[in-house]
């Protein structure tokens, strides 16, 4: 990962368990009982956008009812060539087989060709990177193909260096975040970034359209155990803090070596707030 919002193979790999290990289950149940009580025998058109490596399909594919047909949208071609690599012998809750289709497409704006025949849409560590605009735009498509969506690990604001489950967050560490969470404002080539926004504005957009929601925290919560995580962490955010505030260089360089020693030796875990969303034209139980 770098500070542009461009995301590595290694990194997507790295942070995949802690990902999984999030994922908060009134959300994700709300999505399986919604698909459930809509039984077909035609596949679901499944839609994930910023497919990276597919790891979010792996998640999902497995505690889905089927028969599913995942359509994986992303920039970058490589990536998706792993999505499929590693994506393709997965099978729904009932063991069937899915099926995967890959699309490599700019998502700095959203297409309406992109949702037609489109059921349910998904989106991970993704809406924190884009505009209002952008959410908007989602919003509007999913309303209009009256799709239901998953929206996962959206990122909140809520950092929290702790000692047996006791927050240690000083002075600095304020300063720090909130040069950090600047950065997470700028664009991202996605137009201005919610950054810590985007759960609040996920949340507006879809209410505003009449949509269902059910939405929960799901915080990384990184102990020793994820300390190379924890670490990658670190650098990412302190390289985003020279970025953001070149001035005071020594004073972050203070911060990070302070922070780093301290999650390296195994004295902090790391706790990092997100959010999951799900969000349908009606309840599960209404039918379709």
């Amino acid at each position: 990962m770098n500070t542009a919002g461009t995301f590595s193979e290694s990194w997507l790999a790295q942070r995949e368990q802690a990902d999984h290990d999030a994922r908060a289950t009134a959300p994700m149940q709300a999505a399986v009982d919604w698909l459930a009580t809509r039984e077909r025998q035609v596949p679901w058109q499944l839609l994930d956008l910023g497919s990276g490596s597919g790891a979010n399909v792996r998640y999902l594919a497995p505690r889905l009812p089927g028969p599913q047909h995942w359509h994986l949208l992303d920039h970058d071609d490589a990536l998706l060539g792993h999505a499929v690599e590693r994506c393709q012998s997965l099978r729904d809750n009932t063991e069937a087989p899915i099926h995967v289709t890959t699309h490599q497409r700019d998502l700095h704006a959203l297409e309406a060709s992109w949702f037609a025949g489109i059921d349910f849409v998904t989106a991970s560590a993704l809406c924190d990177l884009v505009s209002a605009t952008w959410v908007e735009a989602l919003a509007d498509a999913c309303a209009a193909h009256c799709a239901a969506t998953l929206i996962t690990l959206s990122v909140d604001g809520n950092i929290r260096f702790q000692t047996d489950d006791v927050a240690v967050n000083d002075a600095e560490d304020a300063w720090l975040l909130e040069i950090l969470a600047a950065h997470q404002r700028r664009d991202k080539g996605l137009g201005p970034a919610l950054g810590t926004t985007a759960p609040q504005a996920l949340i507006d957009a879809f209410t505003a359209r009449g949509f269902y929601i059910v939405d929960a925290e799901s915080p990384w919560r990184l102990t020793p155990a994820q300390r190379p995580l924890a670490l990658n962490l670190i650098d990412g955010w302190a390289a985003a803090a020279r970025e953001q505030a070149p001035h005071d260089r020594q004073r972050i360089e203070r911060w990070w070596q302070r922070r780093r020693e301290a999650l390296d030796r195994g004295h902090l875990d790391l706790h990092v707030g997100h959010r999951d969303l799900f969000a349908a034209p009606e309840p599960a139980h209404a039918s379709r």
